[in-house]
């Protein structure tokens, strides 16, 4: 489900007020022409918003800038935090968002003390989020310009693994630690190598996904020891009533029924022409499936059956069901690229 305009008010919102933060699900209207992303875990997000959202109506008026903060619950994969998107006409306004975000974070490490999420008073921790086409220019040939920046900021610099897709605007976390100015540093850097990327094509499709997903099935994902993305499932996945079903279920279930140790088994009939395809050359295929599902695959004739054999998945519930989603995954590919090779097959003898 699209969340609200970044350039309307939201209703209720944290502080109950009508200049609250403008909340952004799985993807935001983009209006402005240059957007910066970064990460903010509860703590940073209620300071960011202000008692009554004072204190995001005043950065939104000091840099002329758009904000909106994904809802409570809606965090990106593998982290516990919530996508905030900033947006405004040039990258000077956005490094100023940027400078009283991180002056919102050193308060807060002063307040509140030093965490996991925004480090400690004197070494800041910060997170953003870059497509993954701007990751080469802040590395560099031969990581020289990381390299650099590192000795001149003093600051630590350290970049995820591509999420979301192996595209330009798969989203890549660039996390800097350090002191306030070597924040600043940096990040004006991340913002300069995404700015020069803004008359892309792809840009405005990045812009306007925040890529989050739920915080049940971000559980499921760290209980399975899985990726979001390697079960496919991105922020625009949420939107399917099946997912939907799924996590809610999965929610539902206590824990004796998600941690017993004897496990589960799922079975399916497959066709034979399609076998190929779902083991893969030399088996890779299920190999790969049960070394990220710590699950057993087997594949085994049926008595009296030539045309068919039985797809078998056995361990844990949650992860044979995590199995048995990108086997059919493999299943479904197999047989769309059987077809498309029996049409050409077609085309072919029919000249």
């Amino acid at each position: 489900m699209k969340g609200s305009s970044i350039g309307s008010a939201s209703k209720g919102g944290e502080g109950n007020g009508s200049s609250g933060p403008r909340k952004s699900s799985g993807t935001t209207n983009v209006s402005m022409t240059h957007v910066m992303k970064f990460l903010a875990g509860d703590a940073l997000a209620s300071a960011i918003i202000g008692k009554g959202g004072a204190v995001i109506t005043q950065i939104r008026t000091n840099c002329n800038a758009k904000l909106a903060l994904t809802d409570k619950g809606q965090v990106f994969p593998s982290t516990d935090c919530r996508v905030l998107t900033a947006q405004a006409n040039s990258e000077e306004e956005l490094n100023e968002v940027a400078r009283q975000i991180i002056e919102k974070l050193s308060e807060l490490v002063k307040t509140s003390g030093a965490s996991e999420a925004c480090g400690s008073d004197g070494e800041l921790k910060m997170r953003t989020l870059v497509p993954k086409a701007a990751v080469g220019g802040i590395i560099g040939k031969g990581g020289a310009a990381i390299k650099q920046m590192r000795e001149t900021s003093g600051a630590k610099i350290s970049i995820g693994e591509a999420v979301g897709g192996a595209g330009p605007g798969a989203e890549q976390m660039v996390t800097v630690a350090g002191p306030e100015e070597a924040l600043q540093t940096v990040i004006a850097e991340v913002n300069r190598q995404i700015q020069l990327l803004s008359s892309e094509a792809w840009y405005s499709t990045w812009a306007a996904s925040t890529g989050c997903i739920t915080q049940a099935m971000a559980g499921l994902a760290s209980s399975l020891q899985l990726q979001p993305s390697l079960l496919g499932l991105g922020g625009q996945a949420l939107a399917n009533p099946g997912i939907a079903t799924m996590m809610q279920v999965a929610q539902s279930m206590p824990p004796y029924v998600m941690e017993d140790s004897r496990g589960f088994a799922l079975s399916c009939v497959v066709p034979n022409r399609l076998v190929g395809g779902l083991i893969g050359r030399g088996g890779s295929g299920t190999k790969e499936v049960q070394m990220l599902t710590g699950t057993k695959i087997g594949i085994r004739e049926i008595p009296d059956d030539p045309d068919n054999r039985s797809l078998n998945i056995a361990g844990p519930l949650a992860n044979t069901c995590a199995a048995y989603m990108l086997m059919m995954k493999r299943y479904l590919d197999s047989e769309a690229q059987s077809s498309a090779a029996n049409t050409t097959a077609t085309k072919g003898s029919s000249r």
